[in-house]
């Protein structure tokens, strides 16, 4: 079968809004990331423009049932709404566990409403490499909003915060001192902040965040972040955080701010695609497995030789690059 052809004709099918096509193009991005420039220069002529919600904590926050009422609420009003979910990676299959698809299943029968679910793959800071890609689909697609709800690793969701322009943070109750939102680093990455599960308590959380907020806002930015209390199954306080979130979509957009977050999403991508190219040469014509693996094996009786080890593998990979 000619992939050529296959991409030109999904291609076709996605200019005319065809979700099933849209559904191909990200199946063969996050298995073939390769086949992204193929695909992506079918959509050069297109100008699209989508707002970024990433939304992150911990597990058990509560987070896709909050992803579902927010896009349920933003769907209602005439808003196309694109959803990534991350979710952990099947030991077996390598695929993901599907678990967000199964808490958002109301919303999704909304016509205004497309998900998906994306496996981390092993891949750190809670999200999943090809999401970048797939956030420039739904914009070549006419997408409103994306909201990108990561898989739940604590002290690794930081790498959001460089693929969006809007970052919600949930905290629960009863899961621990919110001290441990600043131990994690992600009380600097927040634009607004939610307590989730309110129906348990919670008010403590949210006054320790102000307090954090109080010691590390930069006033500077002109942007305080909002701490809000939900409760994303009977759906309260759901309004009040849509309307932060296009508050401080307006906020950034009248600052000029947005073209700062857009920048810095193209310049993680970048760098991203460097490492993984760089990483890919040095393996594939530099070092192999094997020479990894007995690097790895003398280090199991000579642990504090390992920076030696690392020296000499890096002075053989520059004469080896500096020779071709």
């Amino acid at each position: 079968m000619n992939v050529n052809y296959d991409i030109e004709q999904l291609c076709k099918r996605f200019k005319e809004k065809d979700k099933i096509a849209l559904s191909r193009l990200i199946t063969l991005i996050e298995n073939d990331p390769s086949l992204a420039s193929e695909i992506f220069k079918h959509f050069n002529n297109l100008d699209n423009e989508s707002y970024i919600i990433g939304i992150t904590g911990s597990p058990g926050a509560g987070k896709s049932t909050l992803t579902g009422q927010v896009a349920k609420l933003l769907a209602e009003r005439g808003k196309g709404i694109g959803i990534i979910s991350i979710d952990p990676t099947s030991p077996f299959s390598g695929g993901a566990f599907l678990g967000d698809r199964i808490r958002m299943s109301k919303v999704s029968c909304h016509p205004n409403v497309f998900i998906r679910s994306m496996a981390s793959r092993g891949h750190g800071g809670g999200i999943s490499r090809a999401v970048f890609d797939i956030t420039l689909l739904y914009e070549a697609f006419g997408i409103d909003i994306i909201i990108i709800e990561t898989v739940g690793v604590g002290q690794a969701e930081l790498d959001i915060y460089n693929l969006v322009y809007t970052t919600i943070v949930i905290q629960v109750p009863n899961m621990g001192d919110a001290i441990q939102i600043q131990k994690a680093g992600i009380i600097e990455i927040g634009d607004i902040y939610d307590v989730n599960k309110k129906d348990l308590g919670g008010e403590d959380i949210a006054v320790q965040i102000e307090l954090m907020l109080d010691d590390t806002t930069n006033s500077q930015t002109g942007w305080r972040p909002p701490v809000l209390m939900t409760n994303s199954v009977k759906g309260d306080g759901i309004e009040d955080l849509v309307e932060k979130i296009l508050e401080h979509k307006e906020y950034l957009e009248r600052s000029e701010l947005l073209k700062d977050k857009k920048k810095k999403r193209y310049m993680y991508k970048i760098r991203e695609s460097l490492v993984d190219t760089i990483e890919n040469i040095i393996l594939d014509k530099i070092i192999n497995v094997d020479e990894l693996d007995n690097i790895a094996t003398k280090l199991i009786d000579n642990k504090f030789e390992i920076y030696q080890e690392l020296n000499d593998l890096f002075n053989h990979i520059h004469l080896k690059i500096k020779k071709d």
